[in-house]
């Protein structure tokens, strides 16, 4: 059996199930399917993936990108979220230094950062062609 055509859902752990569902739904505009059997709100993501939204009151973010959304003119997209109050975060580490307009480039792929309510760091990049090598 292949996983690779199998319907995938990522989960994040979120504080405030109310807070984070306006963030997800009305900022980002993911459509919410509903819940699982679980309580967690599932939101729709490109095809058959999808977000589930795991209540913790201890939620703790993992300290790397959690998600990214692939888009096809970073600015645009960027431009969109900050009208809905997000907030794009700025990076100056080793091989990662965000320019003015918190864009990092590299290549042909450019990428922004930004954390929802709870701290999930998300990422909207553009281009790239990611290489693997066995």
């Amino acid at each position: 059996m292949s996983l690779a055509m199998k319907p995938s859902t990522t989960i994040l752990t979120v504080a405030d199930e109310g807070r984070a569902r306006t963030f997800y739904e009305g900022a980002l505009g993911l459509p919410v399917r509903g819940k699982d059997p679980t309580g967690m709100t599932i939101l729709g993501l490109d095809g058959s993936a999808s977000l589930g939204l795991m209540v913790d009151a201890n939620a703790v973010h993992s300290g790397h990108t959690a998600l990214t959304f692939e888009v096809e003119n970073l600015e645009t997209a960027m431009a969109d979220l900050e009208g809905h109050g997000v907030h794009f975060e700025d990076y100056d580490l080793p091989g990662l230094k965000t320019d003015e307009h918190h864009i990092w480039s590299q290549g042909g792929e450019r990428a922004s950062w930004f954390a929802d309510p709870d701290g999930n760091i998300l990422c909207l990049h553009q281009g790239g062609v990611i290489e693997y090598s066995m």
